[in-house]
C-alpha cells in the first residue's frame, strides 16, 4: 500500500516514514507543497497524510488538489494547529481525519487502519483470491494455505493493484503509474514482473488482455 506523506519537520517526517515502512507500507515523502503537487499529479497513492503549514502550497491547498480528481482516497491531516477554524476547514475540504500534534505513532496507525477498513467496507484486510490464496492489503502479504509467499517490492505493489481491481482489467497505464511511479521503463520489465507473479499463483489467475492490461480473477 502506497502512502504519500507531506511533513516539513525533518525529524517527524523520518519517524513517521520509518514507522510506516516497518509496518509494510511503501512511503513517498516530501517537505514542501510545490514538490507535493508534482508528486501527487504523477503518481497514484492509497493514502495521504498532510501537514498544514509547509513551504509553498499549504496542506489545505494540497487537499483541494487531491479532491479535485480523487474523492475516495483517505486523507489524514496532522497539524499543530488545533483551532476550530483550521479543523472545520480541513473537513470542509474533504479530509477524513484530523490528528493533533504531538501524537503517538500508534494512534496514527490505528486511524490509518480504521480508514482502510472503512474504505474496503470490511473488518478484515484479507482478500480471498480463491485456489487457497489470500492477500493481506494492509501488510501486502500473499498467502497460500496460510503460508506466506515471498514477494519483491514491485511484486507487492503489482499484487496490491491487481487485488484492488479484482476481476476487472488493470490497465498498462495504471500499472506503470502505480508500480513505476510513471518513470521511464521498458515494456519487457512489466512483462517480466507479471511473469514472476504468475509463477507464484495458480495458472490462469492472471489473464493478459493484449494491449489493454491484466486481470486477476478469483
Amino acid at each position: 500500500m502506497k502512502v504519500f506523506l507531506l511533513e516539513d519537520d525533518f525529524a517527524l517526517n523520518k519517524i513517521v516514514t520509518n514507522s510506516l515502512k516497518n509496518r509494510g507500507f511503501f512511503v513517498d515523502t516530501c517537505f514542501d507543497g510545490y514538490k507535493a503537487v508534482d508528486m501527487i499529479m504523477n503518481t497514484s497513492y492509497d493514502f495521504f497524510i498532510l501537514d498544514l503549514n509547509v513551504i509553498g502550497f499549504d496542506g489545505h491547498k494540497i487537499l483541494e488538489i487531491i479532491r479535485e480528481s480523487n474523492k475516495e482516497t483517505p486523507v489524514i491531516i496532522m497539524s499543530a494547529q488545533i483551532d476550530m477554524e483550521n479543523i472545520k476547514k480541513s473537513y470542509a475540504l474533504g479530509c477524513n481525519d484530523y490528528i493533533k500534534k504531538p501524537f503517538d505513532f500508534e494512534e496514527l496507525f490505528l486511524r490509518i487502519q480504521y480508514h482502510i477498513q472503512k474504505q474496503n467496507k470490511t473488518d478484515k484486510f484479507l482478500t480471498i483470491l480463491g485456489n487457497a490464496y489470500t492477500f493481506d492489503m494492509l501488510e501486502q502479504n500473499l498467502y497460500y494455505k496460510e503460508k506466506s509467499i515471498y514477494l519483491s517490492i514491485k511484486e507487492k505493489l503489482l499484487m496490491s493493484l491487481l487485488v484492488k481491481n479484482l476481476n476487472s482489467i488493470t490497465s498498462i497505464e495504471m500499472i506503470h503509474e502505480y508500480v513505476w511511479d510513471s518513470k521511464e521503463m521498458e515494456a519487457v520489465s512489466m512483462r517480466s514482473l507479471i511473469h514472476k507473479l504468475k509463477k507464484k499463483l495458480k495458472s490462469g489467475m492472471i489473464i493478459n488482455f493484449r494491449g489493454e492490461g491484466y486481470k486477476l480473477i478469483n
